[in-house]
């Protein structure tokens, strides 16, 4: 186990304290191990992410620099609709 050197405070509602304390405690684990797991969770999601968008635009054709206008808006879009769909999974 990594030493903890950092502290950082959060603040909770009542219900995602309670919930997170009920997880906590169905694990056996202390509530700050439990956010811990959660962000590295989330950050492995973010990086693994980043790399199949990587790897995505690597395997593409390439494009005429003319196109650029549309191929920036067609990523924006792209962008938008996985954005949203994350955030409706989470919900």
């Amino acid at each position: 186990m990594p030493t903890l050197t950092h502290r950082t405070q959060i603040l909770l509602d009542d219900e995602l304290h309670q919930r997170l304390r009920e997880i906590a405690a169905e694990r056996e684990v202390s509530l700050g191990a439990l956010i811990r797991e959660a962000i590295e969770e989330k950050l492995s999601r973010v990086q693994e992410t980043r790399a199949e968008a990587f790897a995505k635009l690597l395997e593409a054709e390439s494009t005429p620099v003319e196109d650029w206008p549309t191929i920036k808006k067609q990523m924006l879009e792209d962008r938008y609709a996985k954005v949203m769909k994350l955030n409706d999974e989470q919900s």
